[in-house]
């Protein structure tokens, strides 16, 4: 009977034991939970049916190789036809990738596509939706947005500034939300620089043909008396680039530092994916918790514009742009104002 005492006293502590271990409650999942071990190698891969070689699609790729500084085993998966993905997506988590990453809409559709069957097979495994503003419930996805309407602001605020016409414009490839973000930032920003300038806009309708972004540029300064004009047109953007040079009016690029392009790009509205990129994969390395959706936007530690720029801008004008982003940055300036339906809720 003392025996049977003695092991029973035994397993009760083995029991809290255990309890106390594992914890009587959910717990925050921790790196270690979701794979990492010390000393081992976090892996990440990038799917887009773009391609390497084009301005943003390297500027994602940038915050891939900044992972690989920093230990990460990184690839890419340039897919273009839309049944690979899902196969894409499943081989790059049986092959122990923690982080995959997908970029436009389509790859980011099959991911959502897929949560349910990743989850269930691979819980280590955490999706990105990268330059996305979509709504969903999956537990192991996050929607990344760069949202460009307050790097527009700025965009806007510059060139209503260093307009001498107080006419500037503004040129898209296509209209869509997504891209009707970066010309209503730009108007906002301008309204909020000087009310009296007026904004003029059109669309290219084809994002990857520079010679119609440089038939919409063209067009535009022949037709209005534009000195400045923001182009948000993708591998369109060139031709417009190109337009404002020939035209010898000032011009404004968009994603990346475009300085190099052409010397009439004294501004660039950058979108710095590169840095939400190594910045989402760290965040999961550390095991933080991951939301559905983020917004990477100057109060979450985003640039709206390069530092080389501020040269190309008055002294004055240089302190009136450092201080509206602090501005926006601490929430004394909205951005939004007037223009709600583009204000994020996350």
């Amino acid at each position: 009977m003392r025996s049977l005492q003695k092991w029973m006293a035994v397993f009760v502590v083995i029991v809290v034991f255990t309890m106390l271990m594992t914890g009587c409650g959910k717990k925050e999942e921790s790196a270690a939970d979701r794979g990492g071990s010390p000393g081992e190698t976090y892996k990440a891969c990038f799917i887009t049916d773009g391609n390497l070689g084009n301005d943003f699609v390297d500027l994602i790729w940038k915050g891939f190789q900044n992972l690989e500084q920093e230990g990460w085993e990184i690839k890419c998966i340039e897919a273009t036809d839309n049944s690979e993905f899902a196969d894409d997506i499943r081989s790059m988590a049986s092959e122990g990738y923690q982080v995959i990453m997908t970029w436009e809409d389509n790859v980011s559709q099959a991911a959502l596509n897929l949560a349910d069957e990743i989850y269930k097979n691979y819980p280590n495994t955490h999706m990105f939706l990268l330059d996305t503003y979509v709504d969903h419930d999956k537990p192991n996805c996050t929607s990344v947005s760069v949202d460009p309407f307050e790097s527009s602001f700025v965009a806007g605020f510059v060139a209503s500034k260093m307009t001498q016409t107080k006419t500037i414009g503004w040129i898209g490839h296509t209209d869509v939300l997504k891209i009707r973000r970066f010309r209503d930032g730009y108007i906002a920003g301008a309204a909020y620089g000087d009310p009296e300038v007026e904004v003029v806009y059109s669309f290219t309708g084809d994002y990857l043909d520079p010679t119609k972004g440089q038939e919409a540029g063209s067009a535009m300064i022949a037709n209005y008396p534009v000195d400045i004009i923001y182009q948000s047109c993708y591998l369109a953007g060139p031709g417009v680039i190109k337009a404002c040079s020939e035209g010898g009016i000032k011009c404004i690029g968009v994603d990346d530092w475009q300085g190099d392009l052409d010397p009439c790009v004294f501004w660039s509205a950058i979108k710095p994916m590169d840095v939400a990129v190594t910045q989402v994969a760290l965040d999961y390395k550390e095991g933080k918790e991951l939301p559905k959706q983020m917004d990477f936007n100057i109060a979450a530690g985003g640039a709206v514009y390069d530092e080389r720029d501020l040269q190309n801008i008055p002294e004055e004008l240089q302190k009136e742009v450092k201080q509206l982003v602090e501005d926006i940055s601490t929430g004394k300036v909205d951005v939004y104002k007037n223009f709600e339906e583009y204000r994020l809720e996350y």
